[in-house]
């Protein structure tokens, strides 16, 4: 029988009338069923397909767990609990197109936080907060009634040569967060955190991530253990939703000192620094023009990361911090997902966009027929790396 067939299967059994079904287990019983239909399927490689096949499966495999117990006559407490805190179906990351966050929640990293505040009949919940040392990811979910979008729509107005934004109620309008206190806002240019907001499938869940960004010592600009005050505004809704979550890093890594130049057309690029996670990768490298003729934001320079497999990691964020006044240094930091699997080497590849009018430089990218950005590849800044494959082996302890 295949997934599918088991998946229909399944939903015919859960149709079958029960006694003295706990709240709790029917609750928990709904959300297998939507983990069913939204668990993320990659299409990158077979090995991408064959792995999430693989997770998919366990979750139909607890899936037939949990209704064979709710099917009984009576479920005691202490089962009810149990099924709780299954990992892999109580945990919201599994809404995210993030396979680190997917594990995250499959493997029991993300730390449950449970925090919910309600104005007005809206509630909005933050259930999980997982934290590697380099990306704090958590979800926010709402709850109400009479939403006629989703939780991140909004509608941009041209005017003139302005622009305002239009919100649908119960739709976000604005996210504050804070470090011990202090707003992210407040911080140095150089120790800034990014704040990334991420649409998922569910129209009232979203994923935000905090990325703690390398100070040019290499030292994090978050902490491993904070106290994070997160405020959020809802259209329609006059209070603002404030959640204050203790965090704590809670994942080990690895970091990969390097040293490997590549020079093309006046650029030098050097690799410092590679971070690995169970979550993320973390790339540092230095970046310099040495013909001095022009500033290092010329190039469009851009980078991809491929395991010696050839498949290719995600990409999450981004910073560059020039170490000069004429922009002809800077110490870029690149934050990407996790692989799959733990590589023997891995290879950064740099490219140069094309673009639609390269005289002008418009910003538009030139595309092809499968609406993929056309890549020039510069093979002479390539950089392949050996990796520690049994050490990161470890560190993931994938087990599917």
């Amino acid at each position: 029988m295949n997934p599918f067939d088991l998946d229909k299967e399944l939903r015919e059994i859960g149709k079958v009338p029960q006694r003295e079904v706990p709240d709790i287990i029917r609750r928990h019983q709904d959300e297998v069923y939507a983990s069913l239909t939204n668990l993320p399927m990659s299409t990158r490689t077979n090995q991408q397909q064959r792995s999430t096949k693989k997770r998919r499966m366990v979750a139909v495999a607890a899936a037939v767990a949990m209704i064979a117990v709710i099917s009984s006559a009576y479920v005691s407490p202490a089962v009810a609990e149990s099924l709780k805190k299954i990992p892999l179906i109580s945990s919201i990351f599994r809404l995210a197109d993030d396979l680190g966050l997917q594990i995250a929640g499959e493997r029991g990293l993300a730390a449950e936080s449970n925090a919910s505040v309600t104005h007005e009949g809206v509630t909005l919940r933050i259930p999980q907060v997982v934290y590697d040392g380099t990306r704090l990811s958590l979800a926010v979910k709402r709850e109400g009634e009479g939403f006629t979008g989703r939780i991140t729509d909004v509608e941009v107005i041209n005017e003139g040569k302005g622009t305002s934004h239009r919100f649908q109620r119960g739709a976000i309008t604005d996210v504050e967060m804070l470090i011990d206190g202090t707003s992210i806002h407040d911080l140095s240019l150089s120790d800034k955190p990014g704040l990334i907001g991420k649409p998922t499938s569910d129209p009232n869940v979203v994923m935000y991530e905090l990325i703690g960004f390398s100070r040019l010592n290499h030292s994090p600009s978050i902490p491993d253990q904070f106290q994070l005050t997160a405020k959020i505004s809802l259209e329609g809704i006059d209070a603002p939703y404030i959640f204050h979550i203790p965090v704590r890093k809670n994942t080990d890594q690895i970091i990969v000192s390097s040293g490997e130049t590549r020079e093309w057309n006046g650029l030098q690029i050097s690799l410092e620094q590679l971070k690995f996670t169970p979550i993320t990768t973390d790339l540092i490298m230095n970046l310099e023009r040495l013909d001095k003729s022009g500033k290092l934001g010329d190039h469009n320079l851009l980078f991809e990361v491929w395991d010696d497999r050839g498949r290719e990691l995600g990409r999450i964020s981004g910073k560059g911090v020039y170490r000069d006044d004429r922009q002809q240094q800077q110490q870029l930091e690149l934050i990407f997902d996790r692989f799959e699997v733990a590589p023997d080497s891995i290879t950064i590849k740099p490219f140069l966009p094309v673009f639609q009018d390269p005289i002008a430089n418009s910003g538009l990218y030139k595309v092809d027929s499968k609406g993929e950005v056309v890549k020039t590849y510069l093979k002479e800044l390539e950089i392949t790396i050996p990796v520690n494959h049994l050490g990161l082996d470890k560190l993931y302890d994938v087990q599917w």
